[in-house]
Parts: structure tokens; sequence; C-alpha cells
């Protein structure tokens, strides 16, 4: 009985110690899965920051509030992004903020990482978008005050000056905007929009064929090209350049157009 009960305190006694050895093998186990948790749960968070350009430069600069180049990259992050939204107060609302970061880097000193050029170029753009269409022009001929013949801003002056009806003056910055960069495909095509509206297909049709030789994975320049070949009389060759736009950017629209050349061209 004796030995009976000896041998069962000394089970007793080895799963005691198999139990506090588990202990003690899981509680750094358990140690272990708490970090691994922390950092998988900080990870997260700074991915969360890092989503888009919007979270990542707001982040930015709230760590690094005087520098101009964290604040004029938020501004340019927030106006691309209402650029696609929808919901008319949200746009507003992204376009009102990116210009307060463009104020912001204005009302900062300047440490030469922010060219004015570049800055005017996005404030212009965000006037654009809210329609502000004087206050756009007035903010690209600032920055054409630092950088003289930019063709970027030139072009941007002759797509607001169509946008207020003014095609003489569209035509003229187009034009400057390309004998400093003839093969810009943004101004081509601009040159070619100016042609369009003036009634010129001939040109319109020239200009548009080349901002599309330069860069041809813009679906909209060949819609554009297809509407001035047609009125050139040219329907074979508005039928190409529908077909590759309908390809691009399948739409109502688009079936619709190629079914009135193709009745047009009686087919």
């Amino acid at each position: 009985m004796k030995k009976t009960k000896k041998i069962e305190d000394r089970r007793l006694k080895t799963e005691d110690r198999v139990q506090r050895n588990s202990r003690g093998v899981l509680l750094p186990i358990a140690l272990f899965l708490i970090i691994i948790g922390v950092l998988i749960a900080l990870a997260y968070a700074r991915n969360s920051i890092y989503h888009n350009h919007v979270t990542l430069w707001a982040d930015i600069t709230k760590r690094s509030p005087t520098k101009r180049r964290a604040h004029e990259n938020y501004g340019q992050a927030l106006s691309t992004v209402a650029a696609s939204e929808a919901r008319l107060t949200e746009r507003r609302q992204l376009l009102d903020k990116a210009l307060g970061e463009f104020q912001t880097v204005l009302a900062l000193p300047d440490d030469g990482s922010v060219p004015l050029r570049d800055l005017y170029r996005e404030i212009g753009v965000v006037y654009f978008r809210l329609e502000r269409y004087d206050d756009a022009i007035t903010a690209w001929q600032t920055g054409l005050r630092s950088a003289p013949n930019d063709p970027s801003l030139l072009n941007n002056l002759s797509v607001v000056m169509m946008q207020t009806n003014r095609y003489d003056e569209a035509a003229r910055y187009a034009k400057t905007a390309l004998a400093g960069a003839p093969s810009m495909p943004q101004a081509l095509n601009t040159m070619g929009q100016v042609y369009l509206i003036k009634k010129d297909y001939e040109k319109a049709a020239q200009y548009f064929l080349r901002a599309l030789e330069v860069e041809p994975d813009v679906p909209q320049r060949y819609w554009n090209a297809a509407l001035a070949l047609e009125q050139t009389g040219k329907y074979d060759l508005a039928l190409h350049y529908a077909n590759q736009y309908a390809a691009m950017e399948p739409s109502e629209r688009a079936y619709g157009y190629l079914e009135h050349l193709k009745q047009v061209m009686g087919r």
C-alpha cells in the first residue's frame, strides 16, 4: 500500500512538474505572441497611413510642419483625389483643403524645395477644378513670371482660355507652348481642340494625330481625331479611330458614335 502510494505520489509530482514546465514554456510563447500581435497592430497602423498619397503626406506634414515640399505634395495629392470625387461637397472640401496647403507653402520661408513655377501651377489647377477660372489664369500667369515660356503653364492657360470662350488667346498660348516644346502631346491636343472649335477640321485632325503619335495611350484623343476626320469626309479613318476609342473606353457614347459613322457610310 505504501509502495503504491509512493508510486502515486511520484506520478503526481511528475505530472505537477510537467505542468509547471509547460507553464514555463507557454509563458514565453504567450509573451512572444503578444509582442507579435503588437508589432502587427503597429504595422497595420503604419500601413493605414501609407494607404494612399493623401494619408501619407498628411502624416508627413504633421511630423514636418515647416517643410514646404511636404505641404506642396499633400496639396497636390488632395487635388488629385478631388478630380475623381463624384460628390460635389466632398470634392470642394478636398480642393479647399488643397488650396490651404499651397497657401501654407507660400507662408513658410523659402527653402528652395518648391519652385514657384510648380507651386503656382498646382494652385491654378485647384482654381480650375473649382471653376474659378479668373483665379486660375492669375495663378498660371504668376507662375510664368518665375518661368517664362514654361510649356505646361502656357498649355494650361490655353485650356482655360478655351473654357472661357477666348479662342484667339487660347491659340496664342498653345502656339507659344509648342514653340518651346514641339512634341508636347498636351499642347498638340489643345491646338487641335482650338481648331476643332474654329471649324478648321483639317488642321484639327493633324494636331490630334500628332498628339497620338507622341502619346498613344490617351483615349479622348482618339475620340477627338475621329470627330475631326469625320468632318473632313475621311469616314474610314474616322471609323478606325472611333473603334480604337471604343476599345479603350467602351460606353454607350462610343457605340452610338460607331453606329452613326456606319450609317453615314451606308454600312
